[in-house]
């Protein structure tokens, strides 16, 4: 396994006559080698202006608020025969407009609207138990699944209301195909899933491991995807096996990320969730979690064309140097 990166340097002449030289590194994904730029310039993150008027007028017509999600939401016709799941606030019914052959939504909560320390380890936990219920219903045979996470307009949510989705389809998306087939690369090299080797490499290394929540490890990715790109490395393989002990320990490690970031002046987020379930022994359950630029009355948007049109992403900030910063969280 190999941490590989290539360094550039770029002068920039300032106004104030002063020449400034940046240093960008170009990481390279130790899975699919896919790249990444870390520059270490933040641009300046503004002061949230509040958005109370947005939350309100939404609130007025969301459909997985209380009062209407039942005469509101699409329901599955076939695994779940019209029903919808339900654990404590979680509600689990039918993406209205799917990406998959089967694509289910769970709306977390009864708020419409929550900080990010708001979010409570049970949140996650009854959403997460709901998916292994779905799940549990397929039928035999080769499926990719994945669960993902919008929160707020600049991580792509088109609702408001704290919901997560999960995908259940027979052809995988492009990055899940690079890791599958890198994983099956690797394993069948070393007899070792990638993760295993990954978790034992950062632990060595100690820059980029932040720590551990029940059964899961924590670090901060290498070849970061966004602003502090965070991992989640489980015990258990796959998905549908994991103990309430598994799973309550993701959902502790999401929320103390989440507390990290609104202590970093984040309120946007991005969660996705590539799961082992019928893939094989060569890959691991994974979970990432990235921050998204904040979410006020005058945001602005952090997907530009590296991202749309080279696959590429581009950080601020440095993973070496935010890892310790988390790790610090996860001891509280």
């Amino acid at each position: 396994m190999e941490f590989r990166k290539e360094v550039e340097f770029s002068k920039v002449l300032l106004p104030n006559g002063s020449i400034e030289e940046n240093r960008i590194e170009i990481r390279y994904d130790p899975l699919t080698l896919q790249t990444s730029r870390v520059i270490k310039k933040t641009p300046p993150i503004p002061e949230i202006q509040g958005f109370d008027e947005e939350i309100e007028s939404s609130k007025a017509w969301c459909p997985f608020c209380p009062e209407r999600i039942e005469s509101m939401v699409a329901r599955d016709p076939d695994l779940l025969k019209g029903e919808l799941l339900r654990k404590g606030e979680a509600i689990l019914f039918s993406n209205i407009v799917p990406y998959s052959k089967y694509s289910f939504v769970i709306r977390m909560t009864d708020a419409h609207y929550l900080d990010l320390n708001e979010f409570k380890r049970e949140h996650f936990e009854n959403s997460l138990f709901l998916i292994q219920d779905v799940l549990s219903k397929l039928n035999e045979g080769k499926y990719y699944i994945s669960i993902g996470m919008n929160y707020l307009k600049p991580a792509g949510s088109s609702i408001m209301h704290p919901h997560i989705q999960t995908l259940v389809s027979e052809t995988s998306t492009d990055y899940f195909a690079r890791m599958d087939w890198s994983a099956l690369e690797f394993y069948e090299e070393r007899r070792k899933d990638f993760w295993k080797v990954l978790l034992e490499k950062e632990k060595e290394i100690g820059k980029r491991y932040v720590g551990e929540t029940e059964k899961t490890m924590w670090l901060s990715a290498f070849a970061p995807k966004g602003f502090y790109h965070f991992v989640g490395i489980p015990e258990e393989r796959e998905f549908l096996a994991m103990t309430e002990e598994q799973i309550s320990g993701i959902s502790e490690g999401l929320i103390k990320i989440l507390k990290f970031y609104q202590s970093k002046g984040f309120n946007s987020f991005n969660i996705s969730m590539f799961l082992a379930d019928r893939l094989g022994e060569h890959f691991r359950t994974n979970v990432h979690v990235v921050a998204r630029t904040p979410f006020d009355k005058y945001y602005w948007c952090d997907v530009y064309f590296p991202k749309m049109f080279h696959d590429e992403t581009i950080s601020y900030l440095v993973p070496e140097e935010y890892a310790p910063e988390l790790a610090e969280f996860m001891k509280t």
